[in-house]
Order: structure tokens, then sequence, then C-alpha cells
């Protein structure tokens, strides 16, 4: 199962006024779970990007803007931490998930019935 690692430091960088959070995860990740990851992330208005790392665990890029308030950061990454469950959920049973992903697959299987 994807997660944060709790023992590695995160990066802070400030970019075009916007906070830019680098939140390594534990493991490696598919290029298929990072593009899962994003769409999520799209749907619920969180801009983040996962790279993989060939040489070790993936990291998460999560944009705050500057102007967004103390709760609201903090909601924000508590949802894109539990975007991470989220998507290994749709990868280990795509077929129960209402993503988007998920109704295609299900659709274009009746569809050849």
């Amino acid at each position: 199962m994807t997660d944060i690692d709790p023992h590695a430091e995160i990066g802070l960088n400030y970019h075009d006024g916007d906070l830019h959070v680098m939140i390594p995860l534990v493991g490696r990740v598919t290029q298929m779970w990072c593009q899962r990851y994003e769409a999520l992330a799209r749907d619920r208005d969180v801009q983040a990007k996962v790279h993989e790392k060939r040489d070790g665990p993936a990291l998460l890029f999560l944009t705050v803007p500057t102007k967004t308030e103390g709760s609201a950061v903090a909601a924000m990454l508590d949802l894109a931490r539990a975007l991470i469950a989220e998507t290994d959920a749709v990868d280990q049973s795509p077929e129960v998930s209402d993503s988007a992903e998920a109704v295609v697959r299900r659709w274009w299987a009746s569809q050849q019935a």
C-alpha cells in the first residue's frame, strides 16, 4: 500500500506566488498509478502531481496557493493523503470504484457482452 513516508523530510519551495510542497512516498509507484492519482486530484480541485523516481521512492508535488489560510492548508494536505488511499483502492479493485476509469471499463465490458 502506498503512503507518505513519515521518516523522510518534506521539501518546500516558493514559485510564482505559490508554495510547492514535495512529499516523499513510501516505495515505488507505476506510471498508471501516477495518472490515476492526478486524475482524482483534478476531480477534487487539488493541484498535485506524482513523479516516479528510478532510484527511489516517488514524490508527491502539491501546489498550495499562498493566499490559502491555516485550516484550509491542513485540509488540502489531508485530502492529498486521502487520495493516495483512494488511488490504491482503484488500482486494486477498479471494478468497484466510481472513478471515471472504472465506469469506462464497466461500460466497455457491458458493450462486449
